[in-house]
C-alpha cells in the first residue's frame, strides 16, 4: 500500500513538472546557460544571490554579508530577498542559472503535489483534487511574478506546512492552547518553518498568518456566531465603522503605514487577466493594467491577484445551491475554519476597499500597517498566494455537496474536466523572457581581464526598498560572476540610513550622481574636482576600470571622470560602452 501511494505522489509530482516544463519552454531545454528575467529587473539581483551565497561559502566568508557590491564597506544581506535555498543549491552544482532553475521547477512542481495533499483531504474527485494543485502552483500570481520576484515563488513549504499543522495541533472553542497530537509533526513545522525563513520572509509570514486566523476561529468561537441574528449584523456594521473612522483618524495624524494602503490591492485585480495570459490577454484588461486612475504603480506585476473566472463562480454557484447538504469539510471540526481562513486573507489583500481607484472603506485589517514590524509587510495584494490555495478546496467541497444528489458519477467526472480545461485556458501564461550571461558584451569581457579587485560603474547608484540614490544597472549583477570585480553600486533589500548617508558623503561621488542625472546632450560646465578630492575618491574606490554604459556616454558624468582619472586610457566598443582603463592595465581591442 505505501508503495503503491509513493508511486502515485511521484506521478502527481511529475505532472506539476510537465506543466512547468511546458508552461516556461524553452526554459527546461538550456536549464545550464538562461534563466527567466525581464530586462533591468530584480531577476538579476536574484541570481546574483544564488552566485553569492556559493561564492561567499566556498571562500570560507559569511555569506549573510557581501562588499562585492556597496563596495568598499559592503552590507548586511540578513533582510535582503537572499533566497538562500537557491544559493545551497549552488553550492552543490556550482552554475548559479542550473541551480536557480532547479529550484523554480521543483518548488512548482512541490507546491502542488502538497496542495493536492491538502485538497484530498476534502475533495474525493480526482481531478478536482488535481485542478487545486494547479490552481495554487500555476496561479497568475505566481507565473507573472517568474522573471521578476523568484523569492514569491517559492511556495512549496506552504501545503505541507498546513498539513503537518492540522497533525500537530487540536483546537477546542475557546481555549487558548491547543492540545499537541504529534510532537513529530510539531518538529515539521517548526522545519518548514526554517526552510520557508530561508526562501522569502512574505512566505513565512503566509504560514504565521495562517497560523494565527486558524487558532481565532476558535479562540473567538466564530463558529457559534449565529448570523440569522439582526443583533449580529449590527454589531459587524458597528465594528466597522468604528475601524474605518478609526484608520481616518490614525491616517490624518501622520502616523506612517509604510506604504501598504498604497500598495493596497484594487478588487478589479481579481477579474483582470495577468498580462502575460496567453489567452486572456484582452484589450481591455491591458488598457486597466496600465491605467494610472487605477493602480498607484501601473503596469506593476503587485497589481495581479487574478483567479480566473470559472472557480470563483463554481464556488459561488456551490455555496447557495438550495438545500445543499454540510460537505466533507464543513464536517471535519478541523476542516471547517478553513472558510473563514480563506475570507481572512481575502481581507488583508484588501486593507482598504478599492475600486477602479476609489477608496470607498478603511477594512479592519487595515490596523496591521501601522503596527511596526508587521506593516514591513507592505504588499498586501501578495496575500492572494493563500486565497489561490484556500478557494479550490473550499469550493471544491462545497461543489461535490452540491452534486451528490443532482448528478451521476459520468456528469461529475465530465464537469470536473470541463473545468479543469478551463481553468488552463485561464491560467496558461506565454513563456516568461530568458535571459544568459553567455551573451555577456565584450566591454565586460575586457573588464574581466584587468587586474585589480573593484571597477567602477557609470550609471551608479544605491537602491534599497525604501530609498534610491543615482541609478543602478542590474545587468552589472548578471555579468559580475563573470568579470569578477567588486563595485560600489548595490540594489539590497533593507540597507542602513548610515550606509546611504555614507555612499553620498564623497564629494567627488555626489557630484557624479547628479552629473548623471542630466541629459547627455547637456553642455553642462563640468568643473574639475579638486586635486585633494580627485584623489581622496580614487583612493576610496582603486578601480581597476570605469565602465560606461551606452546611454551614458560622452554625457556630463562621463566627462566629469574623465578629469577624475585624467591616466585612464579610453577605449570605445562598438555597442556604446566605454571603457577607462588604469594605466597599468592591458585593454584587449573589442
Amino acid at each position: 500500500m505505501k508503495a503503491r501511494s509513493g508511486l502515485l505522489w511521484l506521478g502527481v509530482l511529475l505532472s506539476y513538472l510537465l506543466v512547468f516544463v511546458a508552461w516556461t519552454w524553452p526554459l527546461a531545454a538550456q536549464l545550464s546557460s538562461a534563466f527567466p528575467a525581464v530586462a533591468d529587473q530584480d531577476g538579476y539581483m536574484q541570481l546574483w544571490n544564488v552566485w553569492h551565497f556559493r561564492e561567499a561559502v566556498l571562500s570560507g566568508q559569511n555569506p549573510f554579508y557581501s562588499n562585492w557590491l556597496l563596495y568598499p564597506d559592503g552590507a548586511s544581506l540578513w533582510l535582503h530577498t537572499y533566497i538562500p535555498v537557491a544559493g545551497m543549491v549552488n553550492v552543490f552544482i556550482g552554475n548559479e542559472m542550473l541551480a536557480l532553475n532547479l529550484t523554480l521547477a521543483a518548488e512548482y512542481a512541490l507546491s502542488g503535489l502538497g496542495a493536492w495533499l491538502l485538497a484530498r483531504r476534502w475533495v474525493r474527485q480526482p481531478v478536482l483534487a488535481w485542478l487545486a494543485g494547479l490552481y495554487f502552483a500555476f496561479s497568475p500570481y505566481k507565473m507573472v511574478r517568474l522573471p521578476y520576484h523568484f523569492d514569491l515563488v517559492l511556495t512549496a513549504t506552504v501545503p505541507f506546512y498546513i498539513l503537518a499543522f492540522l497533525r500537530a495541533f487540536w483546537f477546542e472553542p475557546g481555549r487558548f492552547w491547543p492540545q499537541v497530537r504529534s510532537w513529530k509533526a510539531v518538529a515539521a513545522c517548526f522545519g518548514l518553518g526554517v526552510i520557508t525563513l530561508f526562501s522569502d520572509y512574505y512566505v513565512l509570514f503566509a504560514l504565521l498568518y495562517f497560523s494565527l486566523a486558524y487558532a481565532l476561529w476558535f479562540w473567538l468561537q466564530l463558529g457559534a456566531i449565529n448570523w440569522h441574528r439582526p443583533r449580529t449584523w449590527l454589531i459587524l456594521a458597528v465594528v466597522l465603522v468604528v475601524t474605518h473612522i478609526a484608520i481616518r483618524l490614525i491616517r490624518l495624524a501622520g502616523v506612517p503605514d509604510n506604504s501598504g494602503f498604497w500598495w493596497g490591492g484594487d478588487l478589479a485585480g481579481y477579474f483582470m487577466p495577468a498580462d502575460n495570459s496567453r489567452w486572456l490577454n484582452f484589450a481591455w484588461a491591458r488598457q486597466l493594467y496600465n491605467d494610472p486612475k487605477a493602480f498607484n504603480m501601473p503596469g506593476s506585476v503587485e497589481n495581479v491577484m487574478f483567479l480566473g473566472y470559472a472557480v470563483p463562480l463554481v464556488v459561488l454557484f456551490a455555496s447557495f445551491w438550495p438545500g445543499r447538504p454540510a460537505s466533507r469539510r464543513h464536517e471535519d471540526l478541523q476542516g471547517r475554519p478553513l472558510a473563514w481562513v480563506l475570507l481572512f486573507f481575502v481581507l488583508l489583500t484588501l486593507p482598504a476597499l478599492r475600486v477602479l481607484g476609489h477608496v470607498n472603506f478603511n477594512l479592519p485589517n487595515g490596523l496591521l500597517h501601522f503596527i511596526p514590524f508587521f506593516n514591513n509587510i507592505r504588499c498586501p495584494t501578495r496575500w492572494v498566494l493563500l486565497v489561490t490555495l484556500l478557494l479550490p478546496i473550499v469550493g471544491f467541497s462545497a461543489l461535490e455537496a452540491a452534486w451528490d444528489h443532482a448528478a451521476r458519477p459520468v456528469a461529475r467526472g465530465l464537469l470536473s474536466a470541463a473545468l479543469l480545461a478551463v481553468v488552463l485556458v485561464e491560467f496558461w501564461p506565454v513563456p516568461p523572457p530568458l535571459d544568459s550571461s553567455r551573451r555577456m558584451p565584450a566591454a565586460f569581457q575586457a573588464v574581466a581581464k584587468l587586474p585589480g579587485e573593484a571597477l567602477f560603474t557609470l550609471p551608479v547608484g544605491l537602491v534599497d526598498g525604501y530609498r534610491q540614490v543615482g541609478k543602478t544597472e542590474l545587468r552589472n549583477f548578471l555579468y559580475q560572476p563573470y568579470y569578477r570585480k567588486k563595485i560600489p553600486s548595490a540594489y539590497i533589500s533593507r540597507v542602513a540610513a548610515e550606509q546611504f548617508a555614507q555612499f553620498e558623503a564623497d564629494t567627488v561621488m555626489h557630484t557624479i550622481v547628479v552629473l548623471q542625472g542630466l541629459p547627455v546632450e547637456s553642455d553642462t560646465a563640468v568643473a574639475a574636482p579638486s586635486t585633494a578630492a580627485a584623489a581622496r575618491f580614487r583612493r576610496r574606490y582603486q578601480p581597476a576600470g570605469v565602465l560606461v554604459s551606452p546611454a551614458w556616454r560622452n554625457g556630463p558624468a562621463h566627462r566629469y571622470l574623465r578629469q577624475v582619472f585624467p591616466d585612464f586610457q579610453e577605449q570605445n566598443f562598438p555597442d556604446g560602452y566605454v571603457l577607462l582603463a588604469a594605466p597599468a592595465a592591458e585593454v584587449p581591442a573589442p
